[in-house]
C-alpha cells in the first residue's frame, strides 16, 4: 500500500512538473489546448448563476479563484470570478454577466497570465482600462477596487513593476487602487518562498496576508 501510495505521488509530482515545464516553454499551446476549454466551461457556468445585487466579486485568474473568499470573509456575499489561466481579455469577454447584476463591491486581480504570453504591459494596462471603465460605465453603483499584480518570478520584476505603474496611472479616476505587490516582494525580487510554493500561486499564508490587507474595504460606507 505504501509503495502504491508513493507512486501515485511520484505521478502526480511529474505531471504537474510536465504541465509547468509545457506552460514556460510553450504559454500559446497550453493556453489554446489546455486553458481555454476550462475557461469555456467555467463561463458557461457562470451565465447561470445570478448574482445578488449586495456581492462582493473577486474577478481575476488562478490566484483569485484559488481564494477561500467566502470563507476568509464569512459575513458577506463573497462570489468568486476568477478562473485558472484567465488574461484580460479572456476578463473583458465574460464582463456582461458581472456588471449586469450591478453587485456592491468588486476586487480586480488580472494580467500575470498575460506577462507569461509575452504581452506588453502597456496593452494589458490598457486592456484592464477598459474593464474597469466598463464596469464604472455599466454599474455605476459598484465599487472597484483595484489590486496590483503580484510578484512571480524574479525575472518577471521588472514587467510587473511597469504594469503595475501603468495600471494605477490608468485606473485611479475610477477606482480605489490597493497595492499588494510590496508586501508579497522577497529581497532578490522574486514573491517570498513563505507565501507561495511555485513562485507564483499563493499558500495559506499568502491568502491569510492578502485577506487582513483587503479587510477594510470590505466594511460598508
Amino acid at each position: 500500500m505504501r509503495t502504491l501510495l508513493s507512486f501515485s505521488l511520484f505521478l502526480n509530482a511529474a505531471s504537474i512538473s510536465a504541465v509547468v515545464y509545457l506552460w514556460s516553454a510553450f504559454p500559446e499551446l497550453i493556453h489554446e489546448h489546455l486553458l481555454q476549454p476550462i475557461y469555456e466551461r467555467r463561463v458557461s457556468q457562470f451565465r447561470e448563476l445570478e448574482l445578488a445585487a449586495e456581492s462582493v466579486v473577486f474577478l481575476g485568474d488562478s490566484i483569485t479563484e484559488e481564494g477561500r473568499w467566502h470563507e476568509h470573509f464569512p459575513n458577506i456575499i463573497a462570489i468568486n470570478r476568477g478562473i485558472g489561466g484567465d488574461t484580460t481579455q479572456g476578463v473583458i469577454e465574460r464582463l456582461e454577466p458581472i456588471t449586469q447584476a450591478k453587485p456592491s463591491k468588486l476586487f480586480l486581480m488580472i494580467g500575470t497570465n498575460d506577462l507569461g504570453l509575452g504581452i506588453d504591459p502597456a496593452l494589458i494596462a490598457e486592456n484592464i482600462r477598459i474593464i474597469v471603465t466598463s464596469i464604472k460605465t455599466k454599474s455605476p453603483s459598484t465599487e472597484i477596487y483595484v489590486q496590483s499584480v503580484l510578484p512571480r518570478k524574479t525575472r518577471f520584476r521588472e514587467k510587473i513593476e511597469e504594469l503595475n505603474a501603468l495600471v494605477r496611472a490608468n485606473t485611479r479616476s475610477m477606482s480605489i487602487w490597493i497595492d499588494l505587490y510590496p508586501i508579497f516582494l522577497d529581497s532578490d525580487g522574486s514573491i517570498r518562498n513563505d507565501l507561495s510554493n511555485d513562485e507564483l500561486h499563493l499558500l495559506g499564508d499568502g491568502y491569510a496576508l492578502w485577506r487582513d490587507r483587503i479587510a477594510r474595504f470590505m466594511v460598508s460606507k
